[in-house]
């Protein structure tokens, strides 16, 4: 899904999850367990990270690949792939992947030793950029999240006087060759298209740990929000574990989970199997403390972010109790890996099915393994 970097580990950035915000993963083979009927069946948000289905094809292929299309059942989709954005068919809610740039400028830990952050990815109208960039502050690297937002927002404008103001140089994908592995520092990629009127929203995947305060994170995202509901569209905000011991260099506590919960429509949850209480319910629980801490707790505007890869079909089964019992707005599959698609044998398919369709609702209970 993203590039997940460093959850527990403050020194190490791992890539796992990132050919899947860029490119859909390979599909299973077999005939296809979810078909675009299942998306009826929902009770409550399922976004896909990943391509939305061709407008002409509701039941038909991947984008650019033979077969059936792999990523059923779903509301929604989030993709960094911008023109799978605007093509989105109707009746499907669409959200660009904004990567929200960190500053590559040296940071250590607490005990001296340097804390690794990879180069910022380039987004792209189509494809996947191998070039990345690196920023010198975290002021620059903000600038630059802010421009490339207002671009896709339609807003050239604003999206120059972002760049002005942090010193960076402003460059469309068209005018800068993808040589990699880095583009000059400080500058700033914008993808060659828009948004189009009306529907899309911005998903933005904040995942920083740069050494930012609390404070410097909490003006950041508020301003961010206020660009994207300014201009009309839903945001989401997805983030790594609350309780992850990496969110110290990322600005995000007890003390403004509650007030970022409030200011975006959407926040994720992260359940994924390598958290620090070896237990997903128990992560949860802790996570749901972090935001409590500041308000009551609105399950409304949380979404359960559910790495698929690495977990049980328990773990499956508890996410759409916790989403149906403290009325969650849903679920955001993470793939990790996890290739989808394919028939109804597929652990992964049965973990779907469990979160998404209360593990039998679609074909009855002996499609899937118990």
């Amino acid at each position: 899904m993203t590039m997940r970097g460093g959850h527990y580990a403050a020194a190490a950035i791992w890539l796992a999850g990132l050919a899947l915000v860029t490119a859909p993963m390979a599909a299973q083979a077999g005939p296809a367990c979810f078909a675009s009927a299942d998306n009826a069946r929902l009770s409550f948000q399922v976004i896909q990270n990943a391509p939305a289905p061709a407008a002409a094809a509701a039941a038909g292929a991947t984008p650019g690949r033979p077969g059936p299309y792999a990523y059923y059942p779903l509301t929604g989709i989030a993709s960094m792939q911008l023109r799978s954005v605007i093509t989105a068919p109707a009746g499907i809610s669409a959200h660009y992947f904004q990567w929200a740039n960190r500053s590559n400028a040296p940071l250590t830990n607490g005990q001296g030793a340097s804390v690794a952050r990879k180069a910022n990815l380039q987004p792209a109208l189509a494809g996947k950029r191998k070039q990345r960039t690196t920023f010198t502050s975290v002021a620059r690297a903000n600038g630059c999240t802010l421009a490339q937002t207002a671009s896709i927002l339609g807003l050239p404008e604003q999206a120059r006087r972002f760049a002005g103001a942090a010193a960076i140089v402003l460059v469309s994908e068209d005018d800068q060759a993808d040589q990699p592995p880095l583009g000059p520092p400080d500058t700033c990629v914008i993808p060659a298209g828009q948004l189009p009127p009306g529907r899309a929203g911005v998903l933005l995947d904040y995942e920083v740990q740069d050494g930012r305060s609390v404070a410097d994170t909490t003006a950041f995202l508020q301003q961010w929000a206020d660009l994207v509901h300014g201009a009309g569209r839903p945001s989401i905000l997805l983030i790594n574990p609350l309780d992850a011991p990496t969110q110290r260099y990322t600005g995000i506590s007890a003390a403004n989970a509650h007030t970022l919960v409030n200011r975006f429509d959407l926040t994720t949850i992260l359940l994924w199997n390598k958290n620090p209480e070896h237990s997903l319910p128990a992560s949860y629980q802790a996570q749901k403390a972090v935001i409590a801490a500041g308000g009551a707790f609105d399950g409304s505007r949380v979404l359960i972010d559910f790495e698929l890869a690495g977990t049980t079909l328990d773990d499956a089964k508890f996410v759409r109790r916790t989403i149906l019992a403290d009325r969650l707005a849903g679920v955001f599959f993470w793939r990790n890996g996890a290739k989808v698609g394919g028939d109804c044998r597929s652990a992964i398919n049965a973990r779907i099915a469990a979160i998404a369709l209360g593990h039998d609702d679609a074909h009855g209970a002996a499609r899937w393994p118990s």
